[in-house]
């Protein structure tokens, strides 16, 4: 038996934890764009996520006469959104008849470990890329984007602890009417104006566009000769993605069917805990099985502090 096997994985596993993370951002074009803009936020600790936000403005600014009184009234003009926090994990098991046959060859050992590595960085990476999709239904997942750019938005209860039902602020713009041609007509392209003019307030605003592999196709298909095909942005990053106004168009193949998310990505962040930023613990004997058993986790949650300038078309087909 090689007693330097958990020093070898453990160490490959942990060296590897800012690649796995890397990766994970990658093969995700929503994580990319957060990653992108500097909204994967690294949290020291707390209970909950909080995403801080304005939500009316400071009454006291307006035109005043050359020696009136300029107003001072104390503003309840800020809050913070709160979000839960959530768990990501999946364990990482080594036979011991694996590690008895790759004892004594230091590559072996490696290649054992980066196998390991290999599965566990697919596997989060493809959960990960669900999680921030989804719809929060489930009692357990991440707040995803179907839940703070939701589909009916004026009937949730809770986003973050606000209550859309109650305050307008705090409901994405939606279009469920959809379109059967969208190059008919320009159909497509007159809902995602219209999206974007909804979402647009001043500087703030959507900063780009995830949609499906089947309506990236159908706004491909309609570009013309004299549109700009793609964005400065993401020139060198390896995502095929067109370009709309200013904005990224981009497909996920996590994004639902027929729907198209206008993302304001400076204000969606993915809140990680510095003590939960996949971690790795250390190998362990199985108590009833000859294996060792390491687990990988994160802690986490995808979170807002603008839902007015996010946006969701859907039913749109070709």
């Amino acid at each position: 038996m090689n007693t330097n096997f958990d020093r070898v994985a453990t160490a490959t596993l942990q060296s590897h934890g800012k690649e796995i993370f890397d990766n994970i951002t990658t093969n995700n074009a929503l994580l990319y764009m957060l990653r992108k803009r500097d909204n994967i936020k690294i949290v020291s600790g707390g209970r909950t996520f909080t995403h801080p936000l304005f939500y009316k403005i400071n009454t006291s600014f307006r035109a005043y006469s050359k020696l009136e009184t300029i107003d001072t009234p104390i503003m309840d003009d800020i809050t913070r959104a709160d979000y839960p926090i959530k768990v990501v994990a999946g364990s990482l098991v080594i036979s011991t008849l694996e590690e008895a046959m790759n004892a004594g060859n230091k590559e072996k050992l490696l290649d054992l470990a980066d196998t390991v590595r290999m599965a566990a960085e697919n596997s989060m990476s493809e959960v990960l890329g669900d999680q921030v999709f989804a719809d929060g239904s489930g009692a357990n997942d991440f707040d995803g984007l179907q839940h703070l750019i939701a589909l009916s938005p004026s009937t949730q209860t809770d986003v973050g602890s606000i209550n859309p039902t109650t305050y307008a602020y705090w409901r994405n713009y939606v279009n469920t009417t959809g379109t059967s041609g969208f190059n008919s007509n320009q159909a497509g392209l007159i809902l995602m104006n219209t999206a974007l003019n909804q979402t647009t307030f001043g500087r703030k605003g959507p900063r780009a566009i995830i949609t499906t592999k089947a309506v990236y196709a159908l706004y491909e298909v309609g570009l013309t000769a004299n549109i700009r095909y793609t964005t400065t942005e993401l020139a060198d990053a390896g995502f095929l993605h067109l370009a709309y106004t200013t904005m990224p168009v981009l497909f996920d193949d996590n994004c639902p069917t027929g729907y198209m998310y206008f993302v304001d990505t400076d204000s969606l962040w993915l809140q990680v805990l510095s003590r939960g930023n996949l971690e790795i613990t250390p190998f362990e004997y199985s108590h009833n099985q000859l294996s060792k058993t390491a687990l990988m986790y994160i802690f986490g949650n995808l979170t807002t502090g603008s839902r007015r300038t996010n946006g969701l078309l859907t039913a749109i087909t070709g």
